[in-house]
């Protein structure tokens, strides 16, 4: 981490852990999200590392929470894939997640946080999705085999990747949606959820033809800034009723 200016940022080591891996891999997950208690919220993929999103002695295939004084962190869930976006809903104390499946079983994952247990997701041994060669060698059913099942799921994959939620007081129509990007399909996807976070309610597509790595709402000038990897490029979207 380095303190903000326009001269010189200085960085000095923030975490670390003793866990590494040997070979380079695109299942490392990495999104940041402000936490409550003065902490950060960290996604760590599961580096094609078999079983390490089960092992509650590994970080991998997890999401934790680090003090930003201390340090110290904690597993807030496990059984993660690749997870790309994160949200945490400060008034509902609601931790939302989206992560890329194998081939098929994109997923959205919301962790209710209402116990003390450590919600598991499932990977690697329950997904909707199959491997690359085209085996289908994982449960589909999570419930079954004692994981929380995926809000919503995408087969075949959408490329998902970061979420915006927008509550109540941001719409004009007094609805709370998910604005989901995808890198693979070119997408916003804007899901209407109820209130308690349960169900879905309506789902629509913005098409854009271009992959969106990223995605961030402006409250303030009511804008959302997206990041196109194809051009590169950043583009501003501001949503209208009419």
């Amino acid at each position: 981490t380095a303190d903000l200016n326009f001269e010189k940022l200085n960085f000095e080591l923030f975490f670390e852990t003793d866990e590494f891996w040997d070979s380079y891999n695109v299942f490392s997950g990495g999104r940041f999200f402000e936490y409550k208690d003065n902490k950060i919220l960290f996604t760590v993929g599961y580096s094609n590392v078999s079983g390490a999103a089960q092992n509650l002695n590994s970080l991998l295939g997890k999401i934790i929470s680090i003090d930003k004084q201390t340090k110290e962190h904690n597993i807030i869930s496990m059984g993660h894939r690749n997870p790309q976006g994160l949200s945490y809903i400060k008034d509902s104390n609601i931790i939302i997640n989206t992560e890329h499946g194998p081939k098929g079983g994109d997923e959205i994952n919301i962790n209710f946080q209402k116990t003390n247990e450590i919600p598991n997701f499932g990977w690697d041994i329950s997904s909707y999705g199959t491997t690359y060669s085209g085996d289908d060698i994982y449960k589909k059913s999570h419930i079954k085999y004692g994981f929380i099942e995926p809000f919503k799921y995408y087969v075949p994959s959408i490329g998902i990747s970061q979420l915006v939620y927008m509550p109540n007081e941001f719409n004009t129509d007094n609805k709370k949606y998910l604005y989901v990007t995808s890198l693979r399909a070119g997408s916003i996807y804007v899901i209407q959820i109820n209130e308690n976070f349960s169900k879905i309610i309506d789902e629509d597509r913005i098409y854009f033809q271009q992959r969106i790595r990223d995605i961030e709402y402006d409250e303030g000038n009511d804008l959302f800034f997206l990041l196109f990897e194809n051009t590169p490029s950043i583009g501003v979207l501001k949503l209208s009723n009419e």
